[in-house]
């Protein structure tokens, strides 16, 4: 007898076995993409705080993240949001020192006054 293909069971193996390996490898893939949001959130408050430094050192004061794209300082940084939560930053002015925190409340990605950043 000439048997050509798989056989049911066989097919069934396989299906098996790709889902128990889907079942491993699609966690890991969300708590990868929440780390490199996390990053990315991380990179953008370290932006807006060496944006905030080079306003300072041009005006002698702090500013809000929508003047630090009309001076000049960092053109796109009324654009720039958590990438996990879609909401713009903003800069919170006490004094003569600022605040600019993470949107996100779960998972909080940091914060970053008067440059330190506090991750």
């Amino acid at each position: 007898m000439n048997r050509t293909g798989f056989t049911l069971i066989e097919l069934m193996v396989v299906v098996v076995i790709i889902g128990i390996l889907s079942s491993i490898a699609i966690p890991k893939f969300a708590s990868i993409k929440e780390r490199a949001n996390e990053a990315a959130c991380r990179c953008n408050l370290r932006s807006l705080g060496s944006a905030e430094a080079l306003y300072y050192a041009q005006h002698n004061m702090f500013t809000d993240v929508g003047n630090l794209s009309a001076s000049g300082a960092m053109g796109n940084a009324h654009l720039l949001e958590c990438p996990s939560a879609g909401i713009r930053y903003v800069a919170i002015l006490e004094d003569n020192t600022y605040r600019i925190d993470c949107p996100n409340v779960d998972p909080y990605h940091g914060s970053i006054d008067d440059g330190l950043t506090s991750w």
